[in-house]
């Protein structure tokens, strides 16, 4: 990647330093870091008090406040993150319902911090709007109508995914939505206030996996603060304002620069570093397009460990959301797969080992254009769509590509650009016109796209791998001078208050009767 960039700054006429390497190296080698006493530094942290009497002080903490807790704290606390990449996180719990109190615990504590609803019983008069991923997992959903009917005791509750409430608050109708998350990335195409379900899209890496990416390169070129870990708090905090300080994707800014950051650790004097990058705050942002960089090793450990898929009880098979686009990014991946699910064999994992094998088919041809019904009889018969979904047991191209073991084996983590130009595919399914109309109205939210440059870097690739629609490419934001970050919960508020949704609320009394088979009735999509 450095020989790529060097060739490319050079055809762009740009100069390149022929010992930039050597010139940052060197400098970081030798400078020592600048002690401050705390009282002397304007920006000191506020930590966590924590009681000098380890009996008084609290069982838990959420939010910022549990990030600042100092490392030597009297009792010590263990930090918990209940999701990871965009899962369950089931590698750090051994109770699958210490896995839920864990989650109901950080909303109820954020609802009675940041709304100032400290009162929970009255939180029967309030309805909850709640944003879940396109492509998600049904226990997950099912779950999540549990929590916030039984825990926390909201009067009314309706659900609203993620790319469709994107697109109300940001006010488009038809859009490509690419949502750069921590540790996931979600892609999914709307058209006319509902999302096109082939063509959603999740990957499982984020802004987290660059901030990773970015120490180790700075650590590789002898970063002065060696001791970095991103598994001590003040730490981790630090990398991630690093990262928003200095990364960029504009290579006009590519150069020896000088550079300097203050580490506050609870109990220690601040010191203050000075260091010199080079190329590295450009190519840890490129691993969006290059992910091979990024450390996936951990991220399928102890996949459902606790947490089962779903399955269909009349059936019997698994019925999570399936998606042609996900099953074709999971293709490019693993090519060889599966023949109707039919494997033999054992892996070191403990997963079953394909044994029979078939080519994946190709990624842009036309996903089965045969009649398809839906796989529940409650309703009316589904309409002659390729977005309806196929019942279990018959023959589908597009779920019947990839078998339910090689989904959880498979980590799909993929080039960014290669992604959306899949997820618009299998939207469009061949019609050039809807193929232009979502390339002319691509919208990037999420913290994790909040790097300077990385619109244009997109747009840029986009066009050189579709030449023939470069004049529609367009990367849009969202308008209104609305922040990135917040324009899903954002459209989750603007979803509630329109008229049209009152079908889909969920109400305390026809929850108790019927429970999550209200999903069925209530849900905006085919559940």
């Amino acid at each position: 990647m450095c020989a790529e960039l060097k060739i490319h700054m050079r055809s762009n006429k740009r100069r390149v330093l022929p010992n930039s390497k050597e010139l940052i190296v060197n400098y970081n080698k030798r400078t020592p870091p600048e002690t401050i006493s705390e009282h002397n530094d304007p920006f000191r942290v506020d930590w966590t008090e924590i009681p000098n009497d380890p009996n008084d002080a609290l069982g838990f903490l959420t939010g910022k406040e549990a990030l600042r807790i100092p490392d030597r704290s009297i009792p010590r606390y263990k930090l918990f993150w209940p999701l990871r990449c965009g899962w369950y996180n089931e590698s750090e719990y051994r109770e699958k319902k210490d896995l839920y109190n864990d989650i109901a615990t950080i909303i109820e504590e954020a609802i009675k911090t940041q709304l100032s609803l400290r009162r929970k019983r009255d939180w029967v008069q309030y309805g909850c709007v709640f944003v879940v991923p396109d492509l998600y997992e049904r226990h997950y959903v099912s779950q999540t109508l549990e929590m916030l009917m039984r825990d926390l005791g909201f009067g009314k509750v309706c659900f609203i995914q993620e790319s469709l409430a994107a697109t109300c608050g940001a006010g488009y109708t038809t859009a490509c939505v690419v949502d750069v998350g921590a540790q996931k990335t979600s892609i999914c195409c709307v058209e006319e206030g509902m999302c096109i379900e082939n063509s959603r899209i999740n990957l499982k890496c984020g802004g987290a996996d660059v901030t990773e990416t970015f120490i180790r390169m700075m650590l590789y070129d002898h970063f002065p603060y060696a001791d970095i870990n991103l598994k001590r708090r003040y730490d981790f905090l630090l990398a991630e304002e690093l990262k928003s300080k200095f990364c960029t994707m504009n290579e006009g800014e590519i150069s020896p620069q000088l550079f300097d950051f203050h580490l506050r650790a609870s109990g220690q004097d601040t010191r203050k570093y000075a260091f010199k990058t080079y190329d590295e705050v450009l190519l840890a942002p490129q691993g969006y397009y290059q992910p091979t960089i990024f450390d996936n090793s951990q991220k399928l450990k102890n996949r459902r460990k606790l947490v089962d898929r779903s399955y269909d009880l009349y059936e019997g098979g698994p019925n999570d959301p399936v998606s042609s686009a996900q099953s074709a990014v999971i293709s490019l991946i693993s090519p060889i797969v599966p023949v109707n699910g039919q494997t033999n064999g054992e892996t070191s994992n403990g997963h079953t080992a394909p044994a029979p094998i078939k080519l994946a088919p190709n990624l842009f041809q036309k996903i089965n254009d045969s009649e398809r019904t839906p796989a529940s009889t409650v309703g009316s018969p589904a309409p002659d769509d390729d977005d309806t979904p196929v019942p279990i047991g018959e023959t589908n191209t597009a779920t019947d590509t990839l078998a339910p073991s090689v989904r959880d084996d498979v980590l799909p983590v993929i080039a960014l650009d290669t992604a959306i130009l899949t997820s618009i595919s299998h939207g469009a399914r061949l019609d050039d016109r809807k193929t232009r109309d979502f390339l002319s109205s691509v919208m990037v939210v999420g913290g994790g796209a909040q790097i300077p440059g990385f619109y244009m870097f997109l747009e840029e690739r986009l066009k050189e791998l579709r030449p023939e629609f470069a004049k529609d490419i367009v990367i849009g934001t969202p308008p209104r001078e609305l922040d990135p970050q917040g324009v899903i919960w954002k459209g989750g508020s603007v979803f509630g208050k329109l008229r049209g949704t009152n079908d889909s609320w969920i109400g305390k009394t026809e929850y108790d009767r019927l429970g999550a088979r209200l999903l069925v009735y209530k849900c905006m999509w085919a559940w």
